[in-house]
């Protein structure tokens, strides 16, 4: 391997664009890695009987970057990864869209799809970014 291709790489992104499914994957992919595990966040149409329109996001962007940054680096610190992305979207995001999207990459199955499922568990506890749910008859924070 090259010495780029052997240093690990952790890609995050927050942007109003809408995300492109499998992208985060192709950042992630490695040769040393027998396992990539994605986790990707969609607007569904209903939520607890209502129906859904849309979803709106708000981020402080900067620091969101910087609270995702700490996410990778704490994954690492609990597993050997080799790769990871996460990007959010901001901006309206219509119904069955993406929102959010993990890949990681690891030699294993088992580090990737723990850490996946870490990574967005801590990404919506601690990362400042804010949904507004609209209904056709309501929105909600």
């Amino acid at each position: 391997l090259s010495a780029a291709e052997s240093e690990c790489r952790d890609d995050v992104i927050v942007s109003a664009e809408p995300l492109v499914l499998g992208l985060l994957t192709s950042k992630v992919v490695c040769p040393t890695a027998g396992g990539i595990a994605t986790f990707t966040g969609t607007t569904r149409d209903t939520f607890e009987g209502k129906r859904v329109l849309r979803l709106e996001y708000e981020a402080y962007e900067s620091m969101a970057r910087r609270e995702m940054m700490k996410i990778c680096a704490r994954m690492r610190e609990r597993w050997p990864l080799r790769h990871i992305a996460m990007a959010h979207r901001t901006g309206v995001v219509p119904c069955a869209e993406a929102s959010v999207e993990i890949a990681v990459s690891s030699a294993h199955r088992r580090e990737a799809l723990d850490a996946v499922s870490y990574a967005i568990d801590e990404l919506k506890q601690h990362v400042p970014i804010w949904k507004r749910e609209v209904y056709d008859d309501s929105s909600v924070w």
